[in-house]
């Protein structure tokens, strides 16, 4: 049995443990900064990962057995740190960014958004007289290059690295159903972007994927290019696949995108300023979601049965009650 002065002696070695704890793990942070090139990232995340210590604090103190409550402080100060350590922020002097697709959307947003922020900015459009364009050129800024690049054109694609490469004086390298092309087409570039983040980990490059989720665009949700987008889609049909599916179908279809177009995010900056955090956080996420609907329509189609996750991604989100006309057909003839 224990006596009072053997307990107030354990008590006293306890509270000395947290308090090394405590010190070990502000020296740390202290330290790590010193060295670092990043600053302290005082946002929203870093302050609740600090109020949650001091919680884990007052827990371990109060309720958990001496020594067990010694361990606990310590991982959770170890879990604060490298939260920290990990949302500590980067200076953009002096940093390039080349971004494709700045006609509009999102491109067009991200580049006027980190030139702002003091980024050597290499923007590349599609129609180099067009609209966005002439916006990012008003600028007038040595710091913002607007070329005009056809990702799709290898031979451009390499003439604009000659030419940013030059520009950098070479200090470096630069599933929905019935959506398959366009869903199929962001799987294999996920995956790819995954498999390239592995690959890259040598030659001390980071690569990050952002899911921007459903949000509204130039080009994604906007009634008037889905309507232009439709007149080119029927007349580019071949006859044999009109004939098949028919056009009401594919009218039925725009319909359908046009009714869930308001639902969409109708501003970019959420998405916007992750991709900023991807490029300016020490050590960036392999994944960034701006919609936790992503994160719940990853986890229904994992993790429920087949028939029950069709119905939920493809009845319920673009629900198709017209059957193609070939089918339709084929009933009939039944």
């Amino acid at each position: 049995m224990q006596t009072l002065e053997e307990i107030g002696s354990g008590s006293s070695l306890v509270l000395a443990l947290y308090g090394f704890i405590t010190v070990a793990f502000g020296a740390a942070v202290v330290i790590h900064f010193k060295k670092s090139k990043a600053t302290l990232n005082l946002n929203l995340c870093t302050c609740m990962h600090l109020l949650l210590l001091f919680f884990g604090l007052f827990l371990s103190y109060s309720y958990l057995p001496q020594y067990t409550g010694v361990v606990f402080f310590g991982l959770c100060c170890y879990t604060v740190f490298r939260t920290i350590r990990s949302n500590a922020i980067l200076s953009p002097q002096g940093k390039a960014v080349l971004i494709t697709g700045c006609d509009l959307g999102f491109g067009h947003t991200l580049a006027k958004r980190l030139h702002s922020l003091g980024f050597h900015v290499f923007a590349t459009v599609l129609h180099e007289d067009g609209d966005g364009a002439r916006v990012l050129k008003s600028f007038g800024s040595d710091r913002l290059m607007v070329i005009q690049m056809d990702v799709t054109n290898w031979a451009m694609v390499q003439e604009v690295e000659k030419k940013i490469g030059k520009q950098l004086e070479n200090k470096g390298e630069l599933p929905f159903g019935r959506l398959s092309p366009y869903s199929t087409s962001k799987a294999a570039l996920e995956l790819f972007a995954d498999i390239l983040r592995q690959e890259m980990k040598p030659w001390e490059v980071q690569i990050s994927i952002i899911q921007p989720g459903a949000t509204k665009t130039g080009q994604v949700g906007n009634a008037e290019v889905w309507e232009q987008d439709y007149g080119k889609l029927v007349e580019n049909l071949s006859p044999a696949l009109l004939r098949d599916y028919g056009e009401e179908y594919f009218a039925e279809l725009k319909q359908a995108i046009l009714t869930i177009g308001p639902l969409f995010r109708q501003h970019v900056d959420p998405v916007i300023e992750t991709i900023v955090t991807a490029l300016l956080v020490q050590h960036p996420k392999p994944r960034y979601t701006t919609e936790y609907i992503v994160d719940v329509l990853k986890i229904l189609y994992y993790f429920l049965p087949s028939f029950m996750s069709d119905v939920i991604l493809n009845e319920v989100f673009i629900a198709h009650k017209l059957l193609p006309k070939g089918v339709r057909s084929s009933n009939i003839s039944q």
